[in-house]
């Protein structure tokens, strides 16, 4: 086998590739890139068995033949090239990488046991790949992190209105939806991607931009970009919570607070926290106060000017999980609406309707 192909253009599609290899004990081969040459075509393909992509690399082909290489060596190499064009040959199991006065050498590894990646077929959408991975950078951090119950490590994918998509997560003690634009749009079905397989959706969609077509099955979606990558990641079985049956539909407070002064009170926090990152909400008539208190450290307290709206209340909360959406958040004001003692905070930007997040109060 024998290639040569721009410099920048392979470190691209290396850059996308080795992230999704993986090390694998008892399958070596997905640590690597299996690099396909056909007559016409350079194609590279990696996999973790979760989310699988494939790159048709630009390139003139001299000799055609088939290499699976660890995917982190080759990206260091040719990320250290200082050269426009790069020659990979592969002779008797070495890939040798030449560029502008340097040569290296990566031994291959069998790659008899790569596995096949399926292609999704079904009727694909065309959507913006920008707006697409906003929508799952948003919500993701409100996934859970166990494998306990997958649909709630997941990132929901639905369609609630026209010219749009709408996306979900939750770890049951938070939720954060986020809908962004998606003209002319139609889902037929919502759908679940994995959290960390969403991320890497996601992170792909901004690396290579444009308007990729989704494709979805029962078990699987998939991206494909016109410039030649194809993404493809497994979809969990199962279902969302329902959840508009946890979102309030009455609120005994609602308090307007500028973002700027609610994170600072917050991130101040940090310091006091206890083992239980617990953070005091107190909202009186024209404030809300912020307070932590760690035994062993001391005390904060923090009272901002608001705009309140009914009675007066006292709840705790996990500071993490007020901190957290706030950057998000693109509103100078935010609307805090609390439905009362032991139940939901709904936070959303003062005039920003695209983005809902819930947040249950401790016990403590």
């Amino acid at each position: 086998m024998k290639i040569t192909t721009p410099h920048q253009k392979l470190l691209s599609a290396l850059e996308i590739v080795s992230r999704i290899s993986t090390k694998h004990v008892t399958l070596p081969v997905l640590q690597c890139v299996l690099i396909e040459v056909t007559k016409d075509q350079i194609i590279l393909r990696a996999t973790n068995l979760e989310i699988s992509v494939e790159i048709i690399l630009e390139g003139k082909v001299e000799e055609v033949g088939v290499v699976a290489v660890p995917a982190q060596t080759l990206l260091q190499t040719v990320q250290f090239l200082a050269t426009g064009e790069v020659v990979l040959r592969v002779d008797e199991g070495v890939v040798t990488i030449e560029g502008a006065h340097t040569e290296t050498s990566i031994k291959a590894i069998p790659h008899d046991e790569f596995p096949t990646i399926a292609r999704v077929t079904s009727t694909g959408v065309v959507v913006n790949a920008e707006m697409f991975a906003f929508g799952i950078k948003t919500v993701a951090l409100a996934a859970s992190h166990t494998s306990i119950k997958p649909e709630l490590g997941s990132v929901f994918v639905q369609q609630k209105r026209e010219h749009s998509l709408t996306f979900v997560a939750t770890d049951s003690f938070r939720l954060m939806e986020k809908t962004v634009p998606q003209k002319g749009v139609a889902l037929d079905h919502s759908f679940l991607v994995p959290h960390r397989n969403a991320l890497e959706l996601a992170r792909v969609c901004e690396l290579v931009g444009g308007s990729p077509t989704l494709l979805i099955t029962e078990n699987q979606c998939s991206l494909a970009f016109s410039s030649g990558v194809y993404i493809t990641s497994r979809l969990v079985t199962g279902s969302f919570p329902d959840y508009e049956q946890i979102i309030p539909k009455e609120y005994v407070t609602t308090v307007v607070v500028l973002k700027d002064d609610l994170q600072k009170a917050l991130k101040k926090t940090n310091v006091f926290l206890n083992k239980f990152l617990q953070v005091t909400v107190t909202i009186t008539e024209g404030h809300l106060t912020v307070s932590a208190t760690n035994n062993d450290v001391g005390h904060t307290t923090d009272t901002l000017k608001a705009q309140v709206t009914g009675e007066e209340l006292r709840l705790n909360f996990n500071q993490q999980y007020v901190v957290e959406p706030l950057p998000h958040m693109s509103d100078e004001s935010l609307t805090m609406k609390f439905a009362g003692i032991g139940r939901p905070l709904v936070m959303s930007g003062g005039s920003d309707s695209s983005l809902r997040y819930l947040v249950m109060p401790m016990n403590k």
